[in-house]
This record gives structure tokens, C-alpha cells and sequence, in this order.
């Protein structure tokens, strides 16, 4: 067993991200939206995959996350995409009873100094950047030992 601290940093992103997606929508009350629900698909599983394998040190919980990290980035970098008016937004990401729109920007940072966040650091966004750091980590070179 070998411990990596690049693999306990992805664990401590991934944990972050499920219990933060799970502040957002149980707490606050927002409802994620079909991509939101994707990107919970894939993050989720890493908070436990990559949480076993930190503990275990086993490096190999890699070839299972890197996987999901990627499908991840992917469906948020389309849902980034929306947002920013780059592509048309997805009939199932549009308005309905029980969500709002993914081009709506969910208000995460309240008002005064912080106000213009809300603008740039999306929920969405959020997503992307834990997904990316993730994948940067897993796929940093590593020494092999003899």
C-alpha cells in the first residue's frame, strides 16, 4: 500500500461537492435540474470510490473514477455552456413546476460584496471546477517505486 495525497485531495473534492449539491437542494431548496441530476450520478459514487481508495491506498481506484470524473465534466461543461448562451438550452433542463432553468442563475452568494459572484461562480460552474480538479489529480504523473 502506498499512500497518494493527490488521491485523499480528490476524496476531500468529491465529498465536498455531493454534501455541497446536498446543502443546495435539501437545505436551501433548490431543484436540480436533468443535467444537475447527472452530474450527481457522477459525482457521488467518487466521493465513495475515491474515499475507499485513499483509505486503502490503492491507486488503482483511478481506473473507476476517472471514468466518472470525465462523464461528469462533459454534461457539466454543456450545462456551463447553456448558461453562458453558447448553445440552446436542453428541452429538459427548461422551466417547469418543480425546477428552474439552468440559465436562471441560482443566487449562491446573497447580496453586498459578494453579489457579483453570483454571475460567475454558478452552481454549475462549481460542478465543472470540482470535476476538472478531480480528473487533474487523478491524472497527474506519478513516480513508479522500484
Amino acid at each position: 500500500m502506498s499512500r497518494d495525497n493527490r488521491l485523499y485531495a480528490a476524496w476531500v473534492i468529491a465529498l465536498i461537492a455531493t454534501l455541497g449539491s446536498l446543502y443546495f437542494s435539501n437545505i436551501l431548496g433548490f431543484k436540480p435540474c436533468v443535467l444537475c441530476w447527472y452530474q450527481r450520478i457522477a459525482m457521488y459514487p467518487l466521493a465513495v470510490i475515491l474515499g475507499i481508495g485513499a483509505l486503502r491506498g490503492d491507486l488503482n481506484a483511478r481506473v473507476y473514477a476517472l471514468p466518472l470524473a470525465g462523464v461528469g465534466a462533459v454534461i457539466a461543461l454543456i450545462q456551463n455552456l447553456e448558461d453562458w448562451g453558447l448553445i440552446p438550452v436542453l428541452k429538459a433542463c427548461t422551466a417547469d413546476a418543480t425546477t428552474v432553468a439552468c440559465d436562471i442563475p441560482w443566487p449562491l452568494w446573497g447580496g453586498g460584496a459578494l453579489a457579483g459572484l453570483n454571475t460567475i461562480l454558478t452552481i454549475p460552474v462549481l460542478s465543472m471546477t470540482a470535476f476538472i480538479l478531480i480528473i487533474g489529480l487523478l491524472s497527474w504523473r506519478r513516480n513508479r517505486s522500484i
